[in-house]
């Protein structure tokens, strides 16, 4: 027996080699001309010219590599399994780390340890640890860190100056009674703005399962308990959380954005005609874009952090990108290039300069470069130490995630009472994660 382990132990180790040697053999050859695929979502017409401006400038540096952006416009995570089921799969992705348990246990990724580890220039030590370590399962590295983005507010001072009520800044304590005295406040005098308030809403929110959560964080809970198996104890919170949030809607304090022309928090926030959102830094660009309310009077964007109930808490989202592990020795060279050309430091801080999101690398995230240049994108990451990530490091997540966000949707659709809901989330994330585990 031990020396059948010995021997399997000695095979693993040499595919390992032969697999990373040829990769350096094909690597320190003339590479020839090679096209691979690179997959992300689209949270916004600015998202998606980015992804392309990234694309074409590290085309435009190899000549003998040509990378194609095909953007997953929906069920991004669905429809990335059904690829590599049927080995149609992009050659890079973007990835979060709450989804990244799933598809290493499936085979699908490529360990990027031997490969980013061995590039000094690259500097992987230049990545904020607590990011960097949501992208590691038994050591190995799957992803490399794109950017984070916590939830923080948003309110148009112009609305708030118009109906005489006070920013959330000025605030000695912005908790969540503060916040509903304040959409109290904006919904009293909406008669103050044009058209005596007609198509305004002091806020706008949907059956969004993540926010919750961030409002659930804030109450002291945890949804999914250590071992990645279920409920944790200490869930209670996430009732106050869904109730909370949903009373926000209920009580006609905030509009549904479904029913809004963006049909999404910060979309909505952009016309113009809303008071107050709770949304990600990945709305800023959007607020600057073509044909925003706030496109030349950006004066008017207030920002405030999220509001406190037992602690302060956010949500916090890490993307990564990932790297197909079915790629042939050109492809797998390309692919490597890619991810650190855009996840290296000098393209770090050309992706974050487009305002999405928050730099990975901590002397990008620290430099008075970012500071002076996005002072609200800065602003809003203050709050990583109370910074929740998205990353519950077990496997089934996306499946179970998803039949909670259902049950927040029937929620918001008047089909559950929000015990109804707390009831049936508890049920799917037990259910969901029996037999799982962390990986």
């Amino acid at each position: 027996m031990e020396r059948r382990n010995l021997i399997a132990v000695i095979a693993v180790v040499v595919i390992v080699i032969a697999g990373v040697g040829g990769y350096e053999a094909y690597a320190h050859s003339t590479p020839a001309k090679t096209t691979i695929v690179f997959s992300g979502w689209v949270s916004s017409g600015e998202e998606y010219e980015f992804d392309l401006q990234m694309v074409n400038e590290f085309n435009a540096m190899h000549s003998n590599v040509t990378v194609k952006f095909v953007p997953i416009t929906s069920n991004y995570y669905g429809t990335l399994e059904t690829e590599f089921s049927t080995n149609s799969a992009p050659a890079v992705m973007y990835m979060e780390n709450d989804a990244l348990p799933e598809f290493v246990k499936a085979g699908y990724l490529l360990d990027l340890t031997p490969y980013l580890s061995a590039n000094a220039s690259y500097n992987l030590s230049g990545f904020a640890p607590t990011i960097l370590q949501t992208f590691y399962q038994n050591g190995q590295l799957y992803a490399a860190p794109k950017d984070w983005s916590p939830l923080f507010v948003l309110f148009n001072k112009n609305i708030f100056n118009a109906e005489h009520v006070p920013y959330p800044t000025n605030y000695t304590h912005w908790n969540w009674t503060t916040m509903m005295n304040v959409l109290k406040q904006l919904k009293a005098n909406m008669s103050m703005l044009p058209n005596g308030g007609s198509g305004y809403y002091p806020m706008v929110v949907g059956p969004q399962f993540a926010r919750i959560l961030a409002f659930m964080h804030e109450a002291g809970g945890q949804w999914i308990n250590q071992t990645g198996t279920g409920m944790a104890s200490n869930s209670q919170p996430l009732l106050t959380a869904i109730e909370f949030w949903y009373n926000l809607y209920s009580s006609g304090l905030a509009g549904l954005n479904s029913n809004l022309s963006a049909g999404w928090n910060g979309g909505d926030f952009a016309t113009g005609k809303v008071g107050m959102v709770v949304t990600g830094t990945w709305t800023v660009p959007v607020l600057l874009a073509n044909g925003s309310y706030f496109q030349n009077d950006t004066s008017a964007i207030g920002y405030a952090f999220m509001p406190y109930d037992v602690q302060n808490a956010t949500m916090m989202f890490n993307v990564g990108l990932a790297v197909n592990a079915g790629l042939t020795g050109a492809q797998k060279w390309a692919a490597v290039q890619f991810v650190e050309f855009f996840t290296g430091p000098s393209g770090e801080q050309q992706w974050v300069s487009k305002g999405l999101a928050l730099p990975s690398r901590t002397a990008i995230l620290e430099s008075s470069w970012y500071r002076t240049n996005f002072p609200i994108q800065s602003f809003a990451g203050e709050q990583f130490p109370f910074a929740y990530g998205w990353n519950y490091n077990t496997t089934n997540f996306t499946a179970v995630e998803a039949q909670c966000h259902n049950a927040i949707a029937d929620l918001f659709a008047g089909k559950l009472t929000p015990q109804q809901a707390y009831d049936q989330i508890v049920n799917v994330t037990n259910s969901g994660l029996k037999g799982s585990s962390t990986v």
